[in-house]
């Protein structure tokens, strides 16, 4: 059995940013079947970054627990081994690198340098947490419309969907996009609500903040057109739950058994 060195890569400062230094202890990872021609590995592999360069992710889960909905959290990579995006509050920066030729790719991510925007409690909470794993990253590897990075401790990885204007740019299939589409985007008092499209369905999705839950994802809705706005109500849901969506570009309103959420 052959092993690969992988060490956490320094990252130096950028103008406005905060660097938070992790470990610098080299890791051993053992890898089963390093070796073998290209054709051998799996279509799915990662075997440099040069194959990731240009583009750009979105989070869709962390770690198992979800994401808040309408939060931005995004992964660019970017040239000489760099990456860039969003965590959510504040834009972030690092150096990462790929070891190694295992199906599943070694991969590292250096410090992460951010700037230092204040956003709230939950907010701040996930975006910590997101900079971490990335930190922790040790493989990472494509899975269908999936780009899944997996930290130390083997747990459910950081998974991502490419943004939607990259996957219609290079996807081979013009006629026809499976990528999603937000229709709409809010907070409640308690609640984050998220309806969009995807492969020709409408969609919803509720987080809830105090929880820090998606207590219903990918649930398709009945919509109703009136004179005042759209009203979505979900198809499975144990509760009577309507959304509606003025027409006066006021803000969206949900409603959990005849109580606003607001």
């Amino acid at each position: 059995m052959l092993s690969a060195s992988i060490s956490i890569i320094s990252l130096s400062c950028f103008p406005g940013f905060q660097s938070r230094a992790f470990s610098s202890e080299p890791v051993q990872i053992n890898a089963e079947q390093m070796s073998g021609s290209m054709s051998e590995r799996s279509p799915n592999s990662v075997t440099t970054l040069a194959q990731l360069t240009g583009t750009e992710w979105l989070l869709e889960d962390l770690g198992g627990a979800g994401v808040i909905d309408n939060l931005q959290t995004t992964l660019r990579f970017d040239e000489a081994n760099r990456i860039s995006g969003r965590g959510g509050c504040n834009q972030y920066r690092g150096a990462a690198q790929l070891t190694g030729e295992a199906s599943e790719s070694p991969f590292t991510v250096g410090a992460v340098a951010s700037t230092r925007m204040m956003c709230s409690p939950a907010v701040m909470n996930q975006e910590t947490r997101y900079f971490q794993a990335l930190e922790k990253a040790q493989q990472i590897k494509l899975e269908g419309p999936y780009l899944l990075i997996y930290g130390e401790d083997g747990t459910a990885p950081l998974r991502f969907t490419q943004l939607e204007a990259q996957r219609e740019s290079t996807s081979e299939n013009t006629s026809e996009s499976t990528a999603d589409r937000t229709i709409v985007a809010f907070e409640g008092r308690r609640n984050a609500v998220r309806i969009f499209t995807q492969n020709g369905q409408t969609l919803i999705n509720v987080y809830d903040k105090q929880s820090r839950l998606t207590w219903m994802r990918a649930n398709p809705v009945a919509i109703e057109q009136t004179d005042a706005g759209t009203q979505y109500v979900p198809i499975r849901s144990e509760s009577q739950m309507t959304v509606f969506v003025p027409n006066s570009g006021e803000t969206p309103t949900l409603t959990i058994n005849g109580k606003v959420d607001r």
